[in-house]
């Protein structure tokens, strides 16, 4: 009853996981994307059509990791302007300390130690399915996605950054921040 497919990569792949799944399959399986919302694209763009994805996708995860502040080092700092916009607060409703990497023995001089996972999660519902069956934009797929509790890689990243658990700059090398500048 479940299927476990690798990597989803062509669409003769993804043909046979839509078909499992319209038989009642629970089918699980990578896809490489930027984002959660980046499955859409990129399912339409190896083949698969709107109409099938619709009622067919339960919930899509992405994930990043990211490396750990060493807990020996960390340095807090006062954030720039331009920080605190990519973090969504101001210097006034900042609660703590932000903190960046310094490096010391612990961690063999690189600030960081070990890692943890950024995550988004996309659930579907028939809402969600009608955007994609009539191939609405991401823009509109995100805002309702967002009014419904969706949380982006940013955003997970700009809270783990204010909890002192990572810096900024570790989240900007692995998370694309840029749209949280408008």
């Amino acid at each position: 009853d479940v299927i476990l497919v690798g990597e989803i990569r062509d669409e003769d792949t993804a043909d046979m996981a839509f078909r499992a799944s319209m038989t009642g399959h629970q089918v699980y399986s990578t896809l490489h994307t930027n984002s959660a919302l980046g499955i859409i694209p990129r399912l339409l763009d190896i083949g698969v059509k709107a109409d099938i994805m619709a009622g067919n996708i339960i919930g899509v995860i992405a994930q990043r990791l990211v490396r750990k502040l060493c807990t020996e080092c960390k340095r807090s700092y006062t954030p720039q302007e331009i920080e605190l916009k990519l973090l969504g607060v101001t210097h006034d409703a900042l609660e703590g300390d932000i903190y960046c990497s310094q490096g010391c023995e612990a961690c063999e001089s690189t600030g960081y130690r070990g890692r943890l996972a950024l995550m988004e999660i996309l659930r579907f519902d028939a809402e969600m399915d009608e955007l994609v069956s009539r191939r609405a934009t991401l823009r509109e797929i995100e805002r309702i996605a967002k009014q419904k509790g969706f949380y982006t890689l940013a955003d997970d990243g700009a809270r783990r950054v204010k909890e002192g658990i990572t810096s900024l700059d570790e989240i900007s090398r692995v998370v694309d921040l840029t749209s949280r500048l408008n």
